[in-house]
């Protein structure tokens, strides 16, 4: 992507103002503001925290955190916010200030706070309009040595559609109150109007959506869902996109489910639709823009290319890498399955607006190529996590013979679509990129709406191979966790025939599983990552707004330090004594005055 396109695009589609500094965290009483305009009395019978609170991309020091005040009429506002130590919000706040409700940002609050503590539990609050939001909690990350931080609980989500049935695993996951943070890889909401994928419940706006309009307002409608908005307001979250944020296989310059053209034949210019989808992203998720990607240091709205791929340093435990294989530098896809490297491995596109510099596909871009290399070469951490989208280890239709042949591929839509992409990454880490091998990396993965347990050889194991947990057949480069989705429809329900006829073409996949869905737990020690799938129902359960939870533990697979295999293990014990649950009402209104 380059500076240029991404102005232009943003002055010429209108998609609004200059991003207003966010307040910071202080320790002082909520710093004054500009005075708001003066507009209608709003209509106070009712909370204006309609869509709840939330907080996401921790640090050991900072934390984002957001709610969006809906007055009637709809008009700008101040809002104060606070974080305490303790549930009850008892005693002087560790961190508060003021911030603005305005409608350049969709009437969206999103606040930077610092001075925080490392590997803390915290509740927030908002005020606004005389009401107080719901409370909320989250935990900064720890700092110091791996033996010091000893354990880390992620909990691992991907593909939630409205339309598709009930985030029943939302709720799972906040009644078990173990995990130290929730990590979602993608398709978040999903773009379809009524009907076209999933009637389980309508969508908000009722048509696709395609301008800023409806894509605020599709994020507004998932806000509403109780267990979406719980989850949120007990848990930090740290987000990545996928493709439906925006739209149906998305990517730098093109999408499957965008046509060209003036409406009502075409849906547009694909790189103002992008742009607009982003902007609501950044509106109504907290996320943090990276610092080379603002124009203002504080900046949380409208960053100028719309870069999420950034990296979340959990003291030398661990070293996590949010990446973005959809937006930023993704060639287009072939079409097909069953094909070899050699028959995808070519593109280039001829669009002047795509800025694309190579002859073959892309799947991250040169820049964050780059950065991801980087990461993974010179962290310190014991564990390398990447929170990505897409399958990278090798899905084949039949198992290579030898080194040299690198058998057939089922997916152009994962990284074996992209197998130059894949295949320097993989230089990466076994060292022959010129660098030190890199060990202990653990992938987590998302998009294909089904469960997956596997090692990331280059080429798995040979026919004649009689593979144990130690001797597997192959050399792997690490391993990758894939969640199911939360409510998105399961691809099949596989029998043991087709079950047997995946793994006999792929010795490095240890647990295949189409039908449920779920979500992950990933456990992090100094010793060892254990990922452990639990499963909250098939698609009728979730297609019930009756809750069928909690979810049942599946299945839990290891890996060692220093092994980069992955074998099957038995369930983790939650921690003991896990921070209180923010409560559950907020207070009364203090003063119903407008």
């Amino acid at each position: 992507m380059s500076f240029s396109r991404r102005q232009f695009l943003r002055g010429g589609a209108g998609l609004g103002a200059t991003a207003a500094l966010a307040a910071c965290g202080s320790s002082s009483a909520p710093a004054p503001q500009a005075p708001i305009s003066a507009g209608p009395a709003p209509d106070l019978s009712s909370t204006p925290f309609k869509h709840s609170v939330a907080s996401g991309d921790p640090t050991s020091s900072n934390i984002i955190l957001w709610t969006r005040v809906t007055a009637d009429p709809l008009q700008d506002s101040t809002v104060a916010w606070a974080i305490h130590d303790n549930p009850a919000l008892a005693g002087t706040p560790v961190a508060a200030g003021s911030a603005l409700s305005e409608a350049a940002h969709d009437y969206c609050v999103k606040v930077d706070a610092g001075g925080l503590s490392a590997g803390q539990t915290y509740y927030y609050q908002f005020n606004a309009l005389g009401f107080a939001s719901p409370i909320g909690r989250f935990r900064t990350l720890p700092t110091g040595t791996a033996e010091a931080i000893a354990r880390l609980r992620i909990g691992v989500v991907s593909c939630s559609n409205f339309a598709h049935g009930y985030f029943h695993a939302y709720r799972s996951l906040v009644e078990r109150n173990d995990v130290d943070f929730i990590l979602h890889n993608g398709d978040y909401l999903y773009e379809y109007g009524d009907g076209e994928y999933g009637d389980t419940r309508l969508c908000e706006p009722p048509h696709e959506m395609i301008a800023l309009p409806d894509y605020r307002m599709r994020h507004a409608q998932y806000k509403t869902d109780p267990d979406l908005q719980e989850l949120h307001r007990q848990y930090a979250w740290i987000n990545i996109w996928d493709d439906h944020e925006t739209t149906d296989n998305s990517r730098k310059c093109t999408a499957n489910n965008h046509t060209e053209g003036e409406p009502p034949d075409g849906e547009g210019n694909w790189y103002e639709r992008k742009a607009q989808g982003i902007q609501a992203y950044f509106e109504w998720l907290p996320i943090r823009p990276v610092p080379e990607d603002v124009t203002t240091a504080g900046q949380l709205f409208d960053p100028i290319e719309g870069r999420t791929w950034r990296n979340f340093e959990i003291g030398e435990l661990a070293n996590l890498m949010m990446i973005d294989t959809r937006l930023w530098g993704r060639d287009d896809q072939a079409s097909g399955a069953g094909f070899a490297a050699s028959e995808v491995n070519d593109f280039q596109s001829a669009d002047p607006m795509c800025g694309d510099t190579t002859a073959h596909r892309d799947m991250l871009g040169p820049d964050q190529e780059s950065w991801l290399h980087g990461q993974l070469t010179g962290s310190p951490a014991r564990w390398k996590l990447l929170g990505n989208q897409i399958m990278l280890g090798h899905w084949q239709v039949v198992q290579p013979l030898t080194s040299e042949d690198q058998g057939r591929f089922v997916n152009t839509d994962a990284w074996d679509g992209y197998p130059e992409s894949q295949k320097r990454l993989y230089d990466v880490l076994d060292g022959t990129a010129g660098n030190d091998p890199v060990d202990n990396l653990v992938v987590m993965s998302g998009d294909i709406h089904s469960s997956w347990g596997m090692d990331l050889p280059r080429v798995s194991g040979t026919p004649d191979t009689n593979p144990t947990d130690d001797s597997p057949g192959y050399t792997s480069l690490g391993v990758e966790f894939i969640a199911p989705a939360i409510s998105s429809p399961s691809l099949v329900a596989l029998d043991d025939t087709q079950s047997s006829a995946i793994s006999a073409a792929n010795a490095h996949m240890k647990f295949i599983e189409f039908a449920h869905k779920g979500f992950v737990i990933v456990d992090i020690t100094p010793e060892r990552v254990v990922g452990e799938w639990w499963f909250q129902g098939l698609d009728a359960d979730i297609d019930s707004p009756e809750y069928n939870g909690p979810a049942e533990f599946a299945k839990a697979l290891e890996t060692l330090d220093g092994r980069n295999v992955l074998t099957e293990t038995a369930q983790t014990t939650p921690p003991e004594n896990p921070p209180v649950l923010a409560p559950a009402l907020a207070p009364p209104p203090a003063a119903q005055t407008a």
